[in-house]
């Protein structure tokens, strides 16, 4: 009898349910079928031939080069995509040729791969029941899916940035050099997918020195960062006399922020085409121009920050204006451009109206969770709001876009999963009487039995 009890009580309950999994499949789903509607359309922008170009270079095993522009100001097009992204198109393709679609299918599939990891890492930060929400959050975000099946970098800078937050925060609650050492190694291929996540380097560095219990360990992540980026730039010093990642940022800053300056944009021009057809015109005439490409770095930089001194009220007004744009931007053009139709009029309205439900929602539990201190500790709440802004605010130009918020959804999604856990936890202990002591302890025993089932499985994981 005694034996058939057993037998019983092994039986999978519903608590037991593999919820990475459950995960896995419903952010696949919602992927692949977004992928099905936008099929027909081109499946990428203006960025991506210059990454497919640079992909078929490195699968022929020959110069990291491109003809194809990779952006304004006539810098070479290796130096202003790192090899990130190119090498993983290069992966995924055959070595002629780089199809969209095979890409898209590839990304949409490493996109729902990373929710299951995103609740299985929340798990031993935290809980299992914060794992849930936060894989509910990224699973379903609007911007996140169509994005996805886009020929572009994000949904790849997506992931590798998420991978190394998700990884320092674990590395800050439970310090290990081989945490530390593999949250700067994602940290690191994500700078050479793309450039911007050099300046997340300041949001761990903020997070450690806020957490409590602060160990030196967890500061490795700089060493196995700095091996993963160096080479890149010595490569860059030594072929163009310019020790940088990329001077994407270079053009960017001037181009979009410091020339943005000088004209007043309508809000309502939401695609950006004003600013587009200025900046045409500027990088014709930098093109022309017979300069280094050292010189045309220092020129570049030098007019950005004259400009930017001598407009400061209009730069921070439109930084400010497109900070916002990318905060609560529902990705309408994103889709509108992908479909092989225009969409009609209910869609248009849907397009507009739902997603910004979902961010309203998205934003209210973020800022909950991020002032909560009842599930994550100081430190990795810090971290991940500080990570969160370091991927939005080189965003804060005149061309602001959406998809300019997807590295920050993970970081988000984990404060709005917090937020709703504290709320929940908030709104039971006022549904908590007195005689009700049993409930109460039991739900105690049942966290500290949680706890100690992450603490295991870290420790097999890292034996």
């Amino acid at each position: 009898m005694t034996n058939k009890g057993a037998q019983v009580n092994m039986r999978p309950t519903p608590s037991h349910f593999p919820t990475p999994i459950a995960l896995l499949i419903l952010a696949l789903t919602l992927r692949l079928g977004y992928l099905a509607v936008v099929w027909t359309g081109p499946l990428g922008n203006a960025d991506s031939e210059a990454y497919k170009a640079l992909a078929v270079s490195l699968s022929h095993g020959g110069p990291y080069q491109a003809q194809e522009s990779a952006g304004p100001g006539g810098f070479p097009t290796d130096l202003q995509r790192p090899p990130g992204y190119p090498a993983f198109l290069a992966l995924v393709n055959a070595p002629r040729v780089v199809s969209n679609r095979r890409t898209s299918i590839v990304q949409c599939v490493a996109g729902a791969v990373f929710v299951a990891f995103l609740a299985f890492m929340c798990k031993l930060i935290a809980n299992p029941s914060l794992g849930l929400l936060a894989g509910l959050f990224y699973a379903t975000d609007w911007v996140t899916i169509v994005h996805t099946p886009m020929v572009i970098a994000e949904t790849i800078y997506c992931v590798t940035l998420g991978l190394a937050i998700l990884i320092y925060a674990l590395a800050l609650e439970k310090p290990r050099v081989s945490l530390a050492l593999l949250a700067g190694l994602f940290l690191g291929i994500s700078a050479l997918v793309k450039p911007a996540a050099q300046l997340v380097l300041l949001g761990f560095v903020i997070g450690w020195i806020f957490q409590r219990n602060r160990s030196w360990k967890s500061l490795l992540f700089v060493v196995a960062y700095l091996a993963c980026v160096a080479p890149w730039i010595t490569r860059n010093e030594v072929k163009y006399g310019v020790p940088t990642l990329s001077e994407i940022g270079t053009a960017d800053l001037y181009f979009y922020t410091a020339e943005g300056s000088l004209h007043d944009y309508p809000i309502s021009d939401v695609a950006g085409n004003y600013i587009t057809n200025d900046v045409k015109r500027l990088d014709k005439e930098w093109r022309a121009r017979a300069l280094t490409v050292r010189q045309r770095s220092a020129e570049m930089r030098h007019d950005a920050l004259r400009l930017i001194a001598n407009h400061w009220p209009t730069v921070l007004q439109q930084a400010t204006i497109g900070f916002i744009r990318t905060c609560v931007g529902t990705g309408f053009v994103t889709v509108s451009d992908s479909m092989g139709r225009p969409p009609g009029r209910i869609a248009r309205i849907c397009l507009g109206a739902l997603p910004m439900l979902q961010l309203i929602f998205l934003w209210a539990m973020a800022i909950c969770g991020s002032l909560s201190a009842a599930i994550l500790s100081r430190g990795v709440r810090i971290l991940l709001v500080t990570s969160a802004l370091c991927v939005l605010l080189p965003a804060a130009s005149p061309l602001a876009q959406s998809r300019f918020r997807a590295p920050a959804v993970p970081a988000l999604s984990v404060l709005a999963a917090t937020g709703i856990a504290s709320l929940r936890a908030r709104f039971g202990r006022r549904q908590t009487y007195p005689g009700n002591v049993n409930g109460a302890l039991t739900g105690r025993v049942e966290n500290q039995a949680e706890s100690s089932l992450s603490d295991t499985f870290l420790r097999d994981c890292t034996m």
